[in-house]
């Protein structure tokens, strides 16, 4: 199993991506040109050095059109670069919308890639139990197999949570996304809930490498997961929340109600 671009799965992104390359290439083919002005004064320019240098019999009586002439056969070259140079300008602008708007189809076709990964890790534990490179030699040629399978889709998940984060990035503020990586929301549900194992956590939090047991772990959890956009991602997050008790204290966020202060009466007095 590969990962192939995650963009791909998105028609308009893949077809302006080809249009731009088709346009950058057509820009790169063209020979160099002058703008229209250039040559008109290269023209100009020239009939000067020769009244300089040959005298004033050498300057041409026809040099307005000389000029004239010089500046229209420019026009059409210059006229195209600068037509593909807006066409490139415009469709680089274009492509940061057409990510955002194609990021939850890119990231659902993530999420359908790491269920496979899931689906055939969790087949190969059910099979060969918890491998490791010991137990894998004592499995035989199926253990080693399973084994070397179990370690390419480690490399799999590395690749789809690489390419979940490139995708958040460009819809999601960085500052927010950084603190929900670091509790693991964007690779686990429920981790405040159900907190994850240390030698979990020291992976999602970036102090260790993925490896087969961190994918086991995954295959058997249940909970491995791509939100299929950054909306749904904060929402995991905040449905985790600890609000913890109302009347324990220890919360200064937690809302209580307070009874609304009724307007003093001005005190009567007898006369």
């Amino acid at each position: 199993m590969t990962t192939p671009s995650v963009w791909s799965s998105v028609p308009e992104l893949t077809q302006a991506e080809e249009l731009l390359r088709a346009t950058k290439e057509r820009l790169q083919a063209l020979p160099p040109s002058l703008s229209p002005d250039e040559a008109r004064q290269a023209v100009l320019d020239a009939a000067v050095s020769a009244l300089v240098r040959d005298g004033e019999a050498k300057f041409p009586l026809d040099i307005g059109e000389r000029a004239v002439e010089a500046h229209t056969a420019a026009l059409a070259p210059h006229s195209e670069r600068t037509a593909l140079r807006l066409a490139i300008a415009t469709l680089q602008r274009r492509m940061p919308y057409l990510k955002m708007r194609g990021a939850t189809t890119a990231l659902t076709a993530l999420a359908a890639q790491l269920d496979d990964v899931v689906s055939e890790a969790r087949a190969i534990v059910e099979r060969s139990g918890h491998l490791d490179g010991d137990a894998a030699i004592e499995g035989g040629e199926q253990g080693i197999a399973d084994y070397r399978r179990l370690r390419d889709l480690v490399d799999v998940v590395n690749e789809i949570r690489r390419t979940q984060r490139s995708v958040y990035q460009e819809t999601g503020d960085a500052g927010v996304l950084s603190s929900l990586y670091r509790e693991g929301h964007d690779e686990f549900r429920g981790v405040r809930g159900l907190p994850l194992p240390a030698d979990v956590l020291d992976v999602v939090q970036g102090r260790k490498r993925r490896g087969v047991p961190f994918l086991i772990f995954m295959a058997e959890s249940g909970r491995a997961w791509v939100a299929t956009s950054v909306e749904e991602l904060t929402d995991e997050a905040r449905a985790a929340e600890d609000l913890g008790v109302p009347d324990d204290g220890a919360n200064p966020f937690w809302h209580r109600e307070a009874p609304a202060p009724q307007p003093s009466q001005p005190a009567r007095t007898r006369i």
